[in-house]
């Protein structure tokens, strides 16, 4: 058995290496760059759903307080409804 071949890599070989070295850090890089996007774009759609829920948060509490300003004693039954049923869903 010749240990040369085995032992010293040939010009052939050693291109092939270089070259396998290149492709995979040029698709590592470009996995780096989908995934820097995609986080991204996951980022940009959570900010925006979370502008809307603010919106409606907002939106809801407006309504709130103008049904109280409105309705004041409707208001205060409803606390004292909702109170009771709290209350006895925790005596359970």
């Amino acid at each position: 058995m010749n240990t040369e071949i085995l032992t010293t890599p040939s010009p052939e070989l050693k291109k092939h290496v270089k070259d396998l070295r290149r492709d995979a850090g040029n698709v590592t890089q470009d996995l780096k760059n989908q995934a820097s996007a995609g986080l991204d774009e996951i980022q940009s759609e959570a900010n925006s759903r979370l502008q809307d829920a603010k919106e409606r948060v907002f939106g809801l509490t407006d309504t709130f307080r103008n049904f109280v300003v409105e309705h004041p004693f409707q208001a205060l039954g409803a606390g004292v409804l909702a109170g009771f049923v709290l209350a006895s869903w925790r005596r359970r």
